[in-house]
């Protein structure tokens, strides 16, 4: 598996705020078959945190310093999620793409935002868009959701929403959202080290839905294609 949005990188955000807390992730990580992270500490105006790029730089050397010292076979890339907000443009050039490609991962979560006018600026301006957990918009509506799909919208759901007994109105749309094929990938969106069975237990809950072929889509060979690996 191939998680694309954590919050992993330690004394950034809200997830983890120790390397050791960020170690023990990881190896949570590995240990249910994760073989490569993305790190996507929250780019925010709205949160009370806020990092500096340099910061987050210096972190994310540190930790992958450590990985490779204790010997792990996960691999780190460094993105972000940023909370949609004006200027966004200026925002993303300083570098807060996934791994310095093409695709933002964005929260439109935070405040009631013209999505389709947001995501048509930032394709036209040669982004690719990938909606941070789609199914938590409370202010969208099924159909808005697939206008969205349509007008070219990549969606990254929780794996905490694919879960066979959740049933709250996220989980509901996202089980909608697998069964319309509107999917894209799924990542933990992790904070805590509580919440990351979550990952394993929908790839489950998927591939009995769906058949193998398609979970292994949304868990590898599509987030492969996000970051530029080989799956």
């Amino acid at each position: 598996m191939i998680d694309l949005h954590t919050h992993i990188l330690f004394g950034v955000d809200d997830g983890a705020q120790t390397l050791e807390d960020a170690m023990n992730l990881i190896q949570k990580a590995h240990d249910i078959g994760v073989k490569a992270l993305m790190l996507t500490p929250h780019v925010s105006l709205y949160r009370t945190y806020q990092s500096a790029k340099e910061e987050i730089d210096k972190n994310f050397a540190i930790l992958k310093h450590e990985v490779t010292k204790r010997g792990l076979q996960l691999e780190l890339h460094l993105g972000a999620e940023v909370d949609e907000h004006d200027h966004m443009l200026s925002t993303l050039k300083q570098g807060y793409t996934l791994e310095g490609t093409s695709y933002v991962l964005v929260d439109f979560s935070m405040r009631k935002s013209e999505i389709d006018d947001v995501l048509y600026d930032l394709n036209h301006s040669g982004y690719k868009v990938i909606i941070a957990h789609p199914e938590r918009i409370g202010y969208l509506s099924y159909q808005d959701l697939i206008q969205l799909k349509a007008d070219g919208a990549l969606f990254q759901v929780s794996s905490s929403h694919l879960l066979p007994y959740q049933c709250d109105r996220p989980s509901r749309i996202a089980k909608r959202l697998l069964r319309d094929d509107l999917i894209d990938c799924v990542a933990s969106d992790v904070h805590h080290i509580e919440t990351y069975d979550s990952l394993k237990k929908s790839y489950h809950y998927v591939s009995k839905k769906k058949g193998m072929a398609y979970a292994e889509k949304l868990y590898v060979s599509n987030p492969a294609k996000i970051i530029g690996r080989t799956a």
